[in-house]
């Protein structure tokens, strides 16, 4: 299904409309005259990587052959150069190469232009030094040897591998090279054709090559079965397998203002890509918002944009999606990451207006406390629950955004990494911190598969919740206040830092002491207040001895009973505050 929806993508996008050529970034054009003599270096944009994509004969899949294009490649190919320390001898290889690619097709034609490239590759040696001489990037010892380079024709300014006698001839051979095999049913298109040996390389996916990773391929005999061989394993025609590879390389590709058009970074190792099956418009404000600083030139590029724009961004910029009238259509998402092939490490498959309500209702059950401002995106929430000797597994943020995606439970995981978290004593930005692991533990509970509480657990404080749990952390939270007004915060440590998980855990072991603690920082505190309202807690609490032992969602529940009450606390020193902005007092 996935290969077909790319399929399809590239077909309604016209990445298809040639099919023998593929888009390439293009960042030099080497201008030369009629009799191969070199005028011009001409810069196709300000730097290497930011020339305009052209139409260009499909590129041979090499990763350490040497295989050249026809009459557009890299400068190692074209002028023999590299700033590696490559082996001469390679690169000689590679210039043969692409001359020798270009020798049929000079046997062939009369074309003026194609002429004019062999009598310059003739003249390369002569001509080399003062091409690399020329180098508009900087010196000439800059050149990298990644550089696309094109031929123009100076006489009529035409780019000679797009010449109408260069497109028959590649068209030509690309036919007869897949003339050759045995036809079966291709399983993307359902056609029968012969199935192509070799898919063209993925580029732009984390952890693979910078030539490019194949999605699929079978180079060991462990991939095979059934007593098939490399391709009919799993036939794909070369136009299915050149179609969804090109909508793969289109969505990871680089805009002026995206790291990927149509896709997110998830940690070092995984890229989510995410598209739609039909053109989505929408027009709500935000989704517009979302939509800015992208490339689009077209109604249906527009329409796209706007729906995989605000999803994506949704988790990755914290903003809240908007209400928009919308026509729904199938919504793809695809998490990938790169070794030696390109491992697809989760696939979504829903719809736009699903996949809104449900990043919604994923904003609404991260929401807690009094705190006002956007939601924060999950990566930023994800990284609250890291330390700096311990990060969070590599797949957690994948099963995070197909829980938000999908509308599931959130994974255990990330409940146990925020409790381990929060147990630890307070950081630089607690209240900040502390309220993101905390929305995290909330989110969890709400989603949980086994009902934790007998309240719904809310955003902000429940006066009416009897839950043991959490009674116990907002009871947690008034010890730790009088704590705190009884030591005037000449402290060193807190409760909250030496006690909360062994509070939260085995509060029957814990709570005893601390409450016998509680009566002399009451007597220092004279906070008659705060100590009604641990009376009128603990008289909530059922007549019988304090839990041994809490489970993990059970503390998860004493969590957000704790910030509840510490959130309350604060709250309160924030209004009281508000009249006079002047006043620098603690009313609390």
């Amino acid at each position: 299904m996935m290969l077909r929806a790319l399929y399809d993508l590239a077909q309604r996008q016209g990445l298809l409309e040639s099919p023998d050529y593929e888009k390439k970034k293009v960042d030099l054009f080497l201008r030369i005259d009629a009799d191969g003599r070199f005028l011009s270096l001409e810069s196709a944009g300000e730097k290497v990587g930011r020339g305009p994509a052209i139409d260009v004969p499909r590129l041979p899949i090499r990763t350490q052959a040497v295989k050249a294009g026809l009459l557009f490649d890299n400068a190692k190919y074209v002028l023999g150069v590299s700033s590696e320390e490559a082996k001469a001898e390679r690169l000689a290889l590679c210039v043969a190469a692409f001359r020798e690619e270009l020798a049929p097709l000079l046997v062939q034609t009369e074309d003026p232009a194609v002429l004019a490239v062999g009598r310059f590759l003739d003249r390369l040696s002569e001509q080399r030094e003062a091409i690399l001489s020329r180098y508009p990037f900087g010196a000439a010892s800059d050149w990298t040897g990644s550089e696309n380079i094109a031929f123009r024709y100076d006489p009529d300014e035409s780019l000679v591998h797009q010449r109408d006698s260069v497109r028959r001839y590649f068209a030509a051979q690309r036919a007869q090279s897949a003339a050759h095999g045995v036809e079966t049913r291709c399983l993307v298109t359902g056609e029968w054709t012969v199935p192509t040996r070799l898919h063209p390389a993925v580029k732009r996916i984390p952890q693979a090559q910078t030539s490019g990773a194949m999605l699929v391929s079978f180079n060991s005999d462990a991939f095979l079965s059934q007593g098939t061989v490399e391709d009919t394993n799993a036939p794909v025609s070369r136009a299915a397998a050149e179609g969804y590879v090109t909508a793969l390389n289109w969505l990871l590709e680089s805009t002026p203002s995206r790291r990927f058009r149509y896709g997110v970074q998830l940690g070092d190792e995984t890229v989510m890509v995410f598209w739609t099956k039909d053109p989505h418009q929408i027009v709500d404000e935000v989704a517009a918002e979302l939509t800015g600083g992208v490339d689009v030139k077209t109604d249906e590029q527009r329409a796209l944009q706007s729906v995989v724009s605000s999803v994506g961004d949704a988790l990755w910029s914290g903003k809240r999606l908007g209400t928009p009238d919308e026509t729904d259509t199938a919504f793809y998402a695809a998490v990938l990451s790169g070794h030696a092939r390109v491992i697809v490490r989760d696939w979504i498959e829903t719809t736009a207006q699903t996949v809104r309500n449900n990043l919604r209702q994923f904003q609404s059950d991260l929401s807690l406390g009094s705190a006002s401002g956007p939601s924060v995106p999950l990566p930023l929430l994800l990284s609250s629950l890291e330390t700096k000797s311990r990060a969070l597994p590599p797949q957690l943020l994948p099963k995070m955004i197909r829980a938000a995606f999908q509308n599931q439970p959130l994974p255990r995981q990330v409940l146990s990494a925020a409790l381990d978290r929060i147990r630890l004593p307070a950081d630089s930005y607690d209240s900040i911190q502390l309220q993101r692991r905390c929305a995290i533990v909330k989110a969890y509970l709400r989603r949980c598969p086994t009902r934790v509480s007998s309240s719904e657990v809310t955003v902000s404080l429940d006066e009416n919740n009897r839950d043991v749990p959490y009674l116990l952390g907002r009871l947690f939270a008034v010890l730790e206040h009088l704590q705190d007004e009884a030591m005037k915060r000449d402290i060193n440590s807190t409760i909250r830092d030496r006690y909360f998980g062994a509070a939260s855990s085995t509060p029957g072991l814990t709570f005893p002491r601390l409450i016998k603690l509680s009566v002399h920082h009451a007597a220092k505190a004279e906070r008659y207040d705060l100590e009604k309202l641990m009376s009128s807690i603990m008289a909530a609490l059922p007549p019988v001895a304090f839990p041994r032992m809490l489970g993990l969602e059970e503390q998860g529940l004493f969590a957000i009973g704790y910030y509840h009450q510490r959130d309350k606390r604060f709250e309160k020193r924030a209004s009281a505050a508000a009249p006079s902005s002047s006043s620098s007092e603690d009313p609390s």
